[in-house]
Formats: structure tokens, C-alpha cells, sequence
């Protein structure tokens, strides 16, 4: 919005004086995403450099026109523009995530540069490069400090932040996701992303450890994506060519006419996939439309959908995986073992702002998914129906401002497990679970002076399940629930001159699962009690030598309480105990250089370094004694480095991603491998008449290693049989992607 007032001040400067107008052309360079002002915008006009001045404004002589303007600073994606008339020009801009301080964000509602920010958060970089390879929003993740996910395929994938999450058996939990303020996650805290097409999103933020007391509090952090809202007239389709007969055709719409702006992205991924029983279809879209009522009220509508239909290759032993890493597990492959499910989210959000006091978002929405998983064991059958409300206000006065709001939600799932299913139907387990889960919060910031900014945040958390739970021997009813949990957090942060220093003690939580509640008879066990934990944090965000190297270091301290622990009693149940402590120590660094630059040409070095150490503080279970011994699934360090050459309308670039090893069982006798593999791509743009096309082809996993990109953690074998605790990664892969955008 404080571009728009800015807009209509210049337009009525402009129309009201006459003189100036005829004398000048003003460009006004905005963020794409946070509306945000851009200042030192470097723009070459008839071989000349300028540079917007402080408030994003570049100013022009009217005789010079027409003209055509080049954007050639390296911090932006390049833009060239064609001049013809005296007017007031908006322009634009995507940031590439290579200037760390520049970057911009837009939480919590409001839009502000990262070196302002309180606590710890990371922005996806390069995001319009990744588009244009159609990368799997998986993989982008993967490249972030301080988050690491074990991937099993296209739809098994198991995301851990800080060490969090990474106890869970095949799904991401003790994590929050929002999607233009709606969350994601289900009643019990459970998430999937991958089923998400980067295509549909225009940023993505991470927020690591309990640092938000706005979303929630959780233990793990919060991932937050915002979808598509281009208000350039666009109209893009792209289509892609991968290993293992892999394709995917994307057709993106947006457009903004009057009061309405819109945003259409349809996707089609099919795959045979690497390994045996690995097939893999998913149809997805995401429609998103907002209409401006007026200048202080705004209707937005958000709609999902996701149909995907995959089979289930699992896990292997240590010999198969050695020997045969593209075979399936046997008793998979023999009954040829998959899901098929669909999910649809659908949001309606109003937004109100009256310019001085009072900002607020309310969302009503309501999840929908429905799956059938024919397993070795057993068939399943399970459906969830979610609906909720989320608010969000803010109130302003001078350099204080006052966040509050809720967020309530209720879920009813129900799920059988059959045998013969499609024979003659028996069945095994019948439940229903209502999940209710509410969330309230409050949180002060106040900015001192220009160098020194403040936030005081408290969040209190309940959550309940009761369910109806029933086989073939007996019915049991069921409830669970625990005292409202208040997560504390406070946090500084302090500017020096190109640098930002912030310190953060924070508090939170993660509740159990359905699962975990219950004890190895299937009834509830009254001693579980949530995990909980402080974290403590230092972090430094700036730039040096005029902005050639830029950086974001982090050290903190996490410490949780009552780990729960899952113990698998038979092929498809598991069982809750807390278990002891952790320790969560580690590091994060992003480093960048600005190797070489000059009008359209650059060379760009990125560095994603984390350094973990945690470890269990005190650990009994079953008898034993696991304390000292590090984290299981969790790596020792990652590494991410890629060197970007940008030439012209050629990008290329060679990535570098490294994993430590990950120690797989809790008593530290068994690791799976250290290992690091090389990416390439390469793409070129081409411009017919109003068209332009982009040419991107490339190779994964360049030197064809073989190495485990997921981990089954305290795995146990049935019978005879090996434990299976590996999904091996894929071997030296390419992709071709053709995209044409009008």
C-alpha cells in the first residue's frame, strides 16, 4: 500500500504541475513480491549507468524519449523496457536473493527488508531460475541452512528443521506451513509439500526453530508460501523432459484488469520413475483471485487442488541397496503397493488496512483429503475433513506496533484398514478422530530509534483428540488432551551500518500424535505430555566492499524436553513414549560473493554451510542408555554451493550439495555415508516479436554417485529379514525444459 500512496502523489504532482511534467519521466522501481521501494537500482540508458535514488524513483528528461531502459543491476532479475510517453512508470523488480540485507519479506503483515527482522529466517533464492528447470520444491528446500529432508520419492518425503521432525517415521511433522495465511499442516501437526509445484509459488520464507509466535510456536519453525499474485499480464506455458520418462507441463495465467487481480497455474507430472513399483501422476492447480472492495479493503479466494496417484517402492536393506538400488522392497513390488489421493484447500481471506492504525487479515478455509493406500499388511482407507478460521491484526502507533490473533481448527478423520479388500472386505480397525486445535497469540515490536528494533511475542497453544476406535474384539472411546501450553519469546535487533545484529529467546512446543497418545494395548497413556524446549540465538546479517560479499550467520542453543520417542510394536503401529532430553547446538552460514559484474554480465559464488552437534542429553529406553549419543537422522553438516554466469541472455550454473553422515539408529553403531554430488544447468533466452523463449537443459548427480537421500530410522526387521532403512538417491539424471511466455 505505501507504494500506491506514493504512485498517486507523484500522478497528482504530475498532473498538477505543468512545467515538471514536461520536463520529466519518472520510473518507480518496486519489489515484486513486498511493494517495497527500491533504492540504487542500477539502470543503463544509451550506454550510461544511473540509479534510483533513495525512494525508488529514477527521474528522466522527456526529450531523451522515446528510449529504451535496461535493468542491469545483479541483485534483480534483467528487464528491459521500451519508453514512448510522458507518464509515470511502475517497474517491477525480482530480487535474486544474492544481497542478504536486501532481500525483502512479507509476514505477519507487513512487507520489510530481512536485516530488520528479529529472528531467524531464510528466504528460497534464485526462485525464477528454478521455475525454468520446473525444480521440485523438495530439492529447493533441501539448499536451505539449518533444514534437511529425507526423500523417498516424488510423494515420501520427510522434512527436519534443526533436528526437528527427524523422529518421525515417513511424514514431516513439528512443523507449520502456511499458504497466504492458511495453514497447512492437519490436526496433528502432520504436513506435505511435495505435492506443491514451484510454478505456484512466488516466495517461500523459513522460519527456524520456535522463533514466530504468530504461526505458532513450534519447535521445528514454520514454512510459509506465498502463491502467485503477478500483476503483469502473463501468460506462460512450459513443458519438461526428465530421466526415467519423467514429464511435466506447466500453464500458468495472470493477469490485473480494474479491481481484480488473478493468478491460474495448472500442472501435469507423470513418471516411471528410477526405481521398480515407482510410478508416479499428479494433476494439480491452484486458482488464486483478489478483488480490491475499495482502497482500505481487499477479497482474496485461494483454491488447491491435487490429485496424485503413485506407487510405493519403500526401503531396502543395506545388501539390496549396495547391489540393487533401483529394485523395490519385494513385498511392495509384489502386490504393487501405492497410494491414490486427493486433497483441495480453499481460502477466503479479507484484508483490511485504514493507512494508520489498524491492519487485519481473517481467513475462513476448509482441507479436504481422501486416500487409498493398498500396503503389504493391509488396505487403507482414510478420509479427513478440516475447516478453521485464522485472524491476524495489528495495531500502530508511532514506532510501536501490537500483533494479536488466533487461529482455530477442527478436523474429523476417519481411516479403516481392511484385509481381502478387494476380494470380500474384511475389516481389521475402524477409527474416527476429532482433532481440535486452537492457537492464540500476541506480540510487541517497537522501534527505538533507526539503529534498534524490539519484539516481545507470547502464544498459548491447546490441542484435544477424541476418537472412537474399534476392531474386531471391542470398541474403546478415547480423549486426550493437555494444559494450554504459553510459548514466551523475545528478541533485539540492532543496526550497524550495512550489518544487523539480533538476539532471540524463544519458546515452544509440539504436541503429540494420535499415535503417540496411546500405549502398546491401543488405550491412552495418561503420562505422555508434549515436547517442549527453549532456544536460544545470536545472528549477524550484512554485506562489506559495496556490497561484493554479503552474509547471514546464526549460532543457537536448542534444548527440548519429554522427546518422544516411536516405538514401532508391528508393521504398521506405532507407540509413544517421552524418553528423555536433547540438545540442539548448531550453526548456520550463507555466504555470498559478487565474483565479477558489468552491465549484463555477472559471476555469482553462493555458500549454504550448517555445522549440527546435537545430541541426546539424557536418553533411557528400553533399557537403554543412549545419552551422549548424537541425534538419530539427523546429518553432521550440509553444504550447498553453486556458481551462477550470467551472460547476456545466457544463465549457467554448477551447484555442489554435501551431506554428512547420519547416524540411523539410536545407539550410534550404524551411519549411512557421507556423500556430495554435482548439479549443472544451463538456459538461454530468446525473444520473437512479443514472445520470449526460454531454452534450460541440464544434469543432476553429474559423477552418477550413489548415496542414501533418505533415511528409515531404528528400522526393524520382520521374520528373517534385513532391516530396511535406505532410499537410495538418484543416479546421473538430465532434464530439457521449453517455455514460452507472452
Amino acid at each position: 500500500m505505501k507504494y500506491l500512496i506514493k504512485s498517486l502523489i507523484i500522478s497528482f504532482i504530475l498532473l498538477s504541475n505543468t512545467s515538471y511534467s514536461q520536463d520529466k519521466v519518472i520510473c518507480l522501481f518496486i519489489d515484486n513480491f513486498s511493494d517495497i521501494e527500491l533504492d540504487s537500482v542500477q539502470v543503463l540508458i544509451k550506454d550510461k549507468i544511473y540509479f534510483s535514488n533513495k525512494n525508488g524513483e529514477l527521474f528522466i528528461d522527456s526529450d531523451e524519449l522515446p528510449l529504451t531502459i535496461s535493468i542491469t543491476d545483479p541483485r534483480y532479475y534483467s528487464k528491459t523496457l521500451d519508453i514512448e510517453n510522458l507518464e509515470l512508470i511502475k517497474i517491477k523488480l525480482t530480487n535474486k536473493g544474492i544481497i542478504l540485507n536486501d532481500v525483502t519479506i512479507s509476514s505477519n503483515l507487513l512487507s520489510n527488508k530481512i536485516k530488520y527482522t528479529t529472528t531467524s529466517i531464510s528466504v528460497l533464492d534464485d526462485i525464477v531460475f528454478r521455475k525454468k528447470e520446473n525444480e521440485f520444491i523438495i530439492k529447493s528446500l533441501n539448499q536451505v541452512t539449518g533444514l534437511y529432508s529425507h526423500s523417498a520419492g516424488f510423494n515420501t518425503n520427510r522434512i527436519t528443521i534443526r533436528g526437528m521432525g527427524s523422529r518421525s517415521p515417513y511424514s514431516t511433522n513439528k512443523i507449520k506451513a502456511y499458504i497466504n495465511n492458511i495453514p497447512l499442516s492437519n490436526g496433528v501437526g502432520e504436513l506435505l509439500l511435495e505435492d506443491f509445484g514451484i510454478n505456484s509459488i512466488d516466495q517461500i520464507q523459513i522460519f527456524k526453530g520456535p522463533n514466530s509466535s504468530i504461526y505458532g510456536s513450534g519447535l521445528g519453525g514454520n514454512i510459509i508460501l506465498t502463491s502467485g499474485k503477478s500483476s503483469d499480464n502473463t501468460v506462460r506455458v512450459s513443458s519438461s523432459f526428465k530421466s526415467f520418462n519423467t514429464f511435466e507441463n506447466n500453464f500458468s495465467f495472470s493477469t490485473s484488469h480494474s479491481k481484480f487481480n488473478t493468478f491460474i497455474n495448472i500442472e501435469k507430472v507423470k513418471s516411471d520413475g528410477y526405481r521398480e513399483n515407482n510410478l508416479y501422476e499428479n494433476t494439480r492447480g491452484i486458482f488464486n483471485i483478489s478483488y480490491d472492495i475499495n482502497n482500505k479493503i481487499k477479497l482474496e479466494l485461494l483454491q488447491f487442488y491435487s490429485r496424485v496417484n503413485a506407487l510405493i517402492p519403500s526401503s531396502l536393506s543395506l545388501s539390496t541397496f549396495i547391489q540393487h538400488p533401483e529394485k523395490a522392497a519385494f513385498s511392495w513390488k509384489n502386490i504393487k503397493g501405492g497410494e491414490d489421493f486427493s486433497r483441495s484447500i480453499t481460502g477466503l481471506s479479507i484484508k483490511t488496512d485504514n493507512f494508520k492504525s489498524l491492519k487485519t487479515t481473517s481467513s475462513l478455509f476448509f482441507k479436504k483429503f481422501k486416500n487409498d493406500e493398498n500396503r503389504p499388511f493391509n488396505f487403507l482407507t482414510e478420509e479427513s475433513n478440516n475447516y478453521g478460521i485464522r485472524h491476524v491484526g495489528q495495531f500502530f502507533h508511532n514506532e510501536q506496533i501490537i500483533s494479536y490473533g488466533f487461529e482455530i481448527s477442527y478436523e474429523k478423520y476417519h481411516f479403516d484398514t481392511w484385509d481381502n479388500y478387494f476380494v470380500n472386505k474384511i475389516l481389521l480397525t475402524h477409527q474416527i478422530q476429532d482433532r481440535n486445535n486452537t492457537n492464540f497469540f500476541v506480540q510487541y515490536d517497537n522501534n527505538f530509534d533507526e539503529k534498534s528494533n524490539i519484539s516481545l511475542g507470547l502464544g498459548m497453544n491447546n490441542i484435544s483428540y477424541n476418537w472412537v476406535c474399534c476392531d474386531k474384539r471391542e470398541i474403546n472411546e478415547l480423549n486426550y488432551r493437555f494444559k494450554g501450553i504459553i510459548s514466551p519469546r523475545l528478541s533485539y535487533n540492532y543496526q550497524l551500518k550495512n550489518n544487523s545484529l539480533f538476539i532471540n529467546i524463544s519458546h515452544g512446543y509440539s504436541s503429540p500424535n494420535i499415535d503417540e497418545t496411546l500405549d502398546e494395548n491401543g488405550f491412552v497413556n495418561p503420562n505422555i505430555k508434549p515436547e517442549t524446549g527453549w532456544n536460544y540465538e545470536v545472528g549477524l546479517i550484512g554485506s562489506s566492499l559495496k556490497n561484493k560479499i554479503s552474509y547471514n550467520l546464526n549460532l543457537y542453543l536448542m534444548n527440548i524436553k519429554n522427546l518422544l520417542v516411536a516405538q514401532r510394536t508391528s508393521y504398521d503401529t506405532f507407540v509413544g513414549v517421552n524418553a528423555g532430553e536433547t540438545t540442539h547446538p548448531g550453526t548456520e552460514i550463507k555466504l555470498n560473493f559478487i565474483v565479477y559484474k558489468k552491465n549484463f554480465s555477472s559471476i555469482i559464488i553462493s555458500n549454504n554451510f550448517s555445522k549440527y552437534w546435537y545430541r541426546f542429553k539424557k536418553f533411557n529406553h528400553q533399557g537403554n542408555d543412549y545419552s551422549a549419543n548424537k541425534l538419530t537422522g539427523v546429518p553432521s553438516q550440509t553444504l550447498y554451493s553453486k556458481i551462477d554466469f550470467n551472460y547476456k541472455k545466457i544463465i549457467s550454473q554448477l551447484s555442489f550439495y554435501s551431506v554428512g553422515k547420519i547416524p540411523i539408529n539410536d545407539s550410534n553403531d550404524l551411519f549411512s555415508n557421507s556423500y556430495s554430488i554435482f548439479n549443472f544447468k544451463v538456459s538461454k533466452t530468446f525473444n520473437l516479436n512479443s514472445i520470449d523463449i526460454y531454452l534450460t537443459t541440464g544434469i543432476n548427480n553429474l559423477f552418477n554417485k550413489k548415496y542414501a537421500s533418505g533415511i528409515v530410522i531404528n528400522a526393524v526387521g520382520f521374520g528373517n529379514s534385513e532391516p530396511r532403512y535406505f532410499y537410495p538417491g538418484l543416479p546421473r539424471n538430465f532434464f530439457i525444459t521449453l517455455t514460452f511466455e507472452i
